[in-house]
């Protein structure tokens, strides 16, 4: 593929992504004050030289694994995207941060060779980007949109479904994890997993008003037109029997607050699904905070100047406006940075690495135009915030 081919998948994988670029949110409330933003976390080393997309998961012990979409790759001691040997379509990464600071490593297949590939790949199929992630008894869980090349052009690409990758050995290097695939849908009528609630909330029952509710995983599912966010849960104990068509494990919660079956054949969400959180993105996160025994979610809207949340007392309901969390420095005409092609997105907050009373985001920055990202080393990498936490 091209090296200009590559780059348009970058600039607009997040149209895709994010699919309602136009939409605003009226009226909202100021930003809350900033505490702290590093845009130097993420160091380009070892060829990795910028990507986007950026969940993580805590292994605990001050280390956590990232998740990239889109990367660039060079040469083991490149620092510019013009010494770049080409594109993968995701990449990982292991933090390691103690008191003192965070360093990094970065993992793909082919690393120090001439042909990088992604971490996840399966035959027959393009490409993935991930989505969000979890660790339940010994395995890791990764949710991946499953993409392919269509046509021509920037917009030449489309979703073919989302598939649920799961990997016993995730204590290994990445490049050594042997990972299982399984399709949990088609399409891109419904995408479970832009944000995954597994043991948190209230003793760890994401949904207490049903006794049971700890034994499931909740996905939060976008129906492809981001006007809004649906929730499909699964019980834990069927996580590696979740293929669909066939399988009968997945509900999602209705309009009158019930859990209803997920037809097994069905490729898009029951004219009843919930509209639990509005409005929709497949570059989100929802968050549990035991301080103030409320959720967070955390996300972008279309391609607007600014990054919101919203807050709940439960999972399920209630869920309050979108407000404005950070406006992105990088889309004022003051910012160095700034140029009219610019725009912020992939906002998603990592909870292990806020103390009392925090919260802790990143979000990237990518531009329209090549050159932009190419030269500009200040873009198209996540950048790191942490904020008071909203109340």
């Amino acid at each position: 593929m091209p090296k200009a081919r590559c780059f348009a998948l970058v600039s607009l994988g997040c149209l895709i992504a994010l699919s309602a670029c136009s939409r605003r949110v009226a009226t909202p409330s100021p930003a809350l004050p900033l505490a702290h933003a590093s845009a130097h976390m993420f160091p380009y080393e070892g060829g990795w030289l910028g990507a986007d997309d950026a969940y993580s998961v805590s292994l605990g012990n001050d280390k956590s694994l990232w998740f990239f979409g889109d990367t660039f790759i060079g040469p083991p001691g490149a620092t510019s995207r013009t010494q770049a040997m080409g594109l993968i379509h995701n990449s990982v990464g292991v933090s390691t941060c103690p008191a003192q600071g965070c360093t990094f490593q970065y993992f793909w297949n082919g690393m120090g060779g001439s042909h990088p590939d992604p971490v996840f790949v399966a035959p027959g199929l393009d490409w993935f980007w991930p989505m969000d992630a979890f660790i339940y008894r010994g395995t890791l869980y990764v949710a991946l949109m499953q993409m392919y090349s269509v046509g021509s052009g920037a917009f030449g690409f489309a979703t073919g479904g989302t598939q649920l990758a799961s990997i016993t050995n995730y204590t290994e290097p990445p490049t050594q994890w042997k990972i299982r695939y399984q399709t949990i849908n088609s399409g891109s009528s419904a995408i479970p997993g832009v944000s995954i609630v597994v043991g948190q909330g209230p003793g760890g029952n994401p949904d207490p008003a049903n006794p049971d509710g700890a034994r499931y995983a909740y996905f939060w599912t976008d129906p492809s037109n981001s006007a809004y966010l649906a929730l499909l849960r699964v019980p834990l104990a069927e996580l590696n029997h979740l293929s669909r068509p066939g399988n009968a494990s997945w509900s999602v919660l209705s309009t009158s607050g019930n859990w209803v079956p997920w037809a097994t054949t069905a490729v898009t969400l029951p004219n009843n699904a919930a509209h639990v959180l509005s409005p929709g993105a497949t570059e989100m996160t929802v968050r549990y905070h035991r301080s103030t025994d409320q959720w967070i979610a955390v996300y972008p809207v279309g391609l607007d100047h600014a990054a919101y949340y919203s807050l709940s007392s439960t999972l399920t309901s209630g869920w309050g406006p979108a407000e404005i969390l950070y406006r992105y420095p990088e889309m004022e005409p003051s910012n160095p940075n700034y140029t009219p092609n610019v725009f912020c997105y992939a906002a998603k907050e990592h909870t292990e690495f806020e103390s009392s009373g925090e919260l802790a985001f990143t979000y990237v920055c990518n531009s329209t135009v090549a050159s932009d990202v190419t030269h500009n080393m200040n873009l198209y990498h996540p950048v790191m915030v942490i904020q008071k936490l909203p109340r």
